[in-house]
């Protein structure tokens, strides 16, 4: 986690120098300029132009100083919670280490305890699970690096957890790491059901639901969904990424999975400055590899793919989408073989590798 260590007091410049290498190596420190006792801190006039300066630059923040002043300082940056990075305040006597926003997703539930622990500071978390020491959706996500789907539907599953509704939580054992799953989250005091079990519903009144599929649940339910999924993808010169996003969105469905579950694409080399591209790329928030012509020709040769005259004429190989999405995928298993979409071609696999490796 890159942290911005604030003060706006020479007591708060020194609190910040004592836990700074208690911190981790990614630290930057803060301080008033006319209250720095150290060389090492860089130096501010205003505090409302730095925060406007350098929200955007980092994961988390540990302000030194009245909890008032963050609120007021930080307001006008926040923006959602799923985007918003972890606001830690603190006194200047190190006394309390108060989680101020972003708490499970942005991790500053997390970084309270840390810094607690480092100023030696009563560690203040008043989010309603943690409180109540039960399990949030929320953590087990980003504990399991998975995407919360629908956003919406968390405050819902949440609020249930607290108010004591029949909460389960379920994982898809066809699920290639299942049993990593199951063993991160018996970590967390939770345990995953098989999700076939999702039809006894007379036995939860929400669920929390690992896979990649689209299940058929009549009760409250949030999925988690993991990177699973690998595109192969062509696209005419000029595609915006809305089509391309389309694109990917309908050929997720049609194989019954989630468009939250795509973990890479992968494409020609031909297509590296192709803008909409990019962006759809950027915009799923996954890496894109480009493959050489000579890689897409050995994987085609291989496994014997089809090939198309006028795709061999435009790009020198005579198929993309199947190649390249075995090639990102690392798996020669085509759950969704090439198919055409308006300007842009399509193809599926499961991705082999697994994320914690």
């Amino acid at each position: 986690m890159n942290l911005a260590l604030i003060s706006v007091t020479r007591k708060g410049a020194e609190l910040a120098e004592q836990i700074k290498p208690l911190l981790g190596p990614n630290v930057d420190v803060y301080a008033k300029i006319e209250r720095n006792p150290f060389t090492s801190h860089q130096v501010f006039d205003s505090l409302r132009d730095l925060i406007k300066k350098i929200f955007p630059e980092y994961d988390g923040f540990i302000f030194i100083m009245a909890t008032g002043i963050v609120v007021r300082v930080i307001a006008p940056y926040i923006r959602d919670k799923r985007l918003d990075p972890a606001v830690v305040a603190m006194d200047d006597g190190g006394n309390f280490a108060i989680s101020l926003l972003a708490g499970h997703i942005g991790g500053a539930n997390d970084l309270t305890k840390l810094v607690g622990k480092a100023a030696g500071a009563v560690p203040v978390i008043t989010t309603a699970t943690d409180v109540a020491q039960l399990p949030a959706a929320d953590v087990l996500a980003v504990r399991l690096n998975l995407a919360i789907e629908p956003f919406s539907s968390l405050k819902t599953v949440n609020s249930a957890i607290v108010n004591g509704d029949r909460v389960l939580f379920f994982v898809d054992t066809e699920l290639a790491e299942h049993e990593h799953y199951s063993d991160l989250a018996a970590k967390q005091n939770i345990r995953l059901i098989d999700a076939c079990k999702l039809t006894d519903t007379d036995k939860y009144d929400a669920a929390v639901v690992i896979s990649d599929k689209e299940l058929p649940i009549s009760k409250p339910h949030l999925y988690l969904r993991p990177g699973s999924l690998a595109i192969g993808l062509g696209c005419r010169r000029g595609t915006t990424s809305a089509e391309i996003l389309s694109a990917i969105s309908e050929a997720c469905s049609q194989i019954g999975r989630s468009f939250k579950s795509v973990a890479v694409i992968g494409s020609t080399v031909l297509k590296e400055d192709e803008i909409g591209l990019l962006a759809a790329a950027q915009q799923l928030d996954v890496p894109i590899e480009f493959f050489s012509n000579e890689q897409l020709k050995k994987c085609i040769d291989q496994q014997k793919l089809s090939l198309s005259d006028f795709v061999n004429e435009k790009i020198g190989v005579g198929n993309v989408c199947e190649p390249a999405a075995i090639l990102a995928g690392q798996n020669s298993q085509l759950m969704l073989p090439k198919t055409k979409y308006p300007k842009v071609t399509v193809a599926i696999t499961p991705v082999k590798y697994r994320w914690w490796e």
